[in-house]
């Protein structure tokens, strides 16, 4: 099974999961993100059903990027950090965060902040 990372839009609430991501052009998207398990045979009907150009997912600790079945982005590595309630350096975490690997996941939980990024070698 995988994580796939949906994008939600504001009429369906808020979720403890966002996601930012730098395009190509410098322009930033937020995004809500519902997570659902799911199976690699469906990611083009996710693409398809929730009208998206590419669709984000996990397998164990490596993300993808589906964009067809003849183009996916593999993210090898991944770098977590936890951030207590305080937040004294979230956005200055974010900001560079985006700017070295261009994208992020944010979890909201009880005890502060996860912050995830997928990247392969070539990034660094």
């Amino acid at each position: 099974m995988i994580k796939v990372f949906i994008p939600q839009d504001k009429t369906q609430g808020k979720t403890n999961v966002r996601g930012l991501w730098v395009n190509n052009k410098g322009i930033l998207f937020y995004d809500y993100l519902a997570i659902k398990s799911g199976d690699v045979y469906y990611l083009e009907d996710y693409k398809i059903r929730y009208n998206q150009q590419a669709i984000f997912y996990t397998s164990g600790d490596i993300g993808y990027i589906y964009y067809s079945k003849d183009k996916i982005d593999v993210l090898p590595k991944v770098l977590r950090f936890n951030i207590g309630k305080d937040r004294a350096n979230l956005k200055g975490l974010i900001k560079r965060l985006l700017r070295d690997y261009k994208g992020l996941t944010i979890y909201t939980e009880p005890e502060g902040y996860v912050l995830e990024v997928y990247y392969n070698e070539g990034i660094i």
